[in-house]
């Protein structure tokens, strides 16, 4: 009896075993689908609306999503306009959608046109919602216009990383400042832990301009040190001992730190390089052979090359800091009135949205109750 129960459960434990496989190779396959097609949104949306869904209800859920998936591709559709690669929107709930940059803008105008199509697409998309609301008196249609408003002016606070950060910084930096006190205000108010979390952030990212602009100078300069620097190293890559006394002189002038780590790279290497020429000279060999040589050649030349490529990539991001948030007048005039009159019917349409709401038969029925 026991050896027949025995076999039953090896047979039952045999048959899961096998369908667990089975579950589990699909599910591989399914997974190794939504990568091939890109359906990062589409999961992070369904997950999105199914936690909304849950604690205020399928309408509310579907409204949100949909609103937060029509802001998002406002800039999808202005990545595009603009050639600017990006990656597919994702959807966190109680933060809202985003989509990742591949690569920065190429000035303050692509960047600020980029950030301000997310909360025009946003007003877009809850304007059916008036006329649908004055042919049904569905409160619904109301909340969806609150609730539009609200997102997208939320977006337009003059705060990086906010769509009205990036904008604003086309016209002045300084209005960053601006957006940081609103912000504060605004989270106090609410106890919201997001407001703080972006304003913690976009202090930071201020902070790190204003430190760049103050040390462009002392970067050039330090630019041109590092290029003198190099050149003398190339010239002087056969004379180890003089190649010691540049790198420790470069490194009392020069304070970057990828720098200095490649000059202690380059140290360890002359180190090595210097024991290696002693154990050879300890045979007798009192000349090192060429293959010796041409091996050090290479390996000082492949450092050289790791300099030469740091202080270009210091030269690009002077020549940013310089030039990324300087636009003429008119564009500041343009991104002023732009951004200035999205905000102002974006407030008309959450006062209204909340005048029709309050006016509504039902909702005043709800509160007289």
């Amino acid at each position: 009896m026991k050896s027949k129960e025995l076999g039953g459960k090896k047979t039952f434990i045999g048959i899961l075993s096998t369908v667990i496989i089975l579950v589990l190779s699909k599910l591989k396959f399914i997974l190794v689908i939504i990568k091939f097609l890109k359906l990062h949104t589409l999961l992070s949306m369904l997950i999105t609306l199914g936690t909304y869904a849950v604690m205020f209800g399928w309408k509310f859920a579907v409204g949100l999503v949909y609103l937060l998936f029509v802001h998002e591709m406002g800039h999808i559709f202005a990545a595009k306009r603009i050639k600017l690669p990006v990656t597919p929107a994702v959807f966190i709930p109680f933060i809202g959608a985003v989509i990742g940059l591949k690569e920065m803008p190429k000035t303050a105008k692509d960047e600020g046109f980029l950030a301000y199509m997310g909360p025009f697409f946003g007003f877009l998309a809850f304007l059916p919602a008036i006329p649908l609301y004055q042919y049904t008196h569905e409160p619904f249609w109301a909340l969806l216009i609150i609730l539009g408003a609200l997102i997208n002016l939320f977006n337009l606070i003059p705060i990086t990383p906010l769509d009205g950060g990036r904008i604003a910084a086309g016209i002045s930096t300084k209005l960053w400042g601006i957006g940081i006190i609103l912000l504060i205000a605004d989270s106090v108010m609410r106890f919201s832990f997001l407001g703080f979390m972006i304003v913690i952030i976009g202090s930071m990212e201020w902070y790190n301009l204003y430190k760049k602009q103050k040390n462009i100078n002392s970067d050039k300069l330090e630019v041109e040190q590092l290029e003198i620097m190099v050149g003398k190293l190339k010239k002087e890559s056969h004379h180890l001992e003089v190649v010691e006394e540049i790198i420790t002189k470069a490194k009392q002038e020069i304070s970057n730190t990828k720098i200095t780590s490649i000059l202690d790279t380059l140290n360890s290497e002359i180190e090595k390089m210097k024991k290696e020429i002693y154990l050879q000279q300890l045979t007798g060999a009192f000349a090192i052979s060429d293959q010796v040589g041409n091996d050090h050649q290479q390996v000082m030349e492949g450092i050289f090359n790791q300099l030469e490529e740091q202080a270009l990539k210091m030269k690009k991001e002077i020549h940013t800091t310089e030039s990324y948030y300087k636009t003429d007048k008119k564009t500041k005039i343009q991104l002023f009135f732009i951004y200035i009159g999205l905000v102002i019917v974006l407030s008309l349409s959450y006062y209204y949205g909340n005048e029709i709401l309050s006016n509504n038969p039902e909702v005043q029925k709800l509160l007289n109750n």
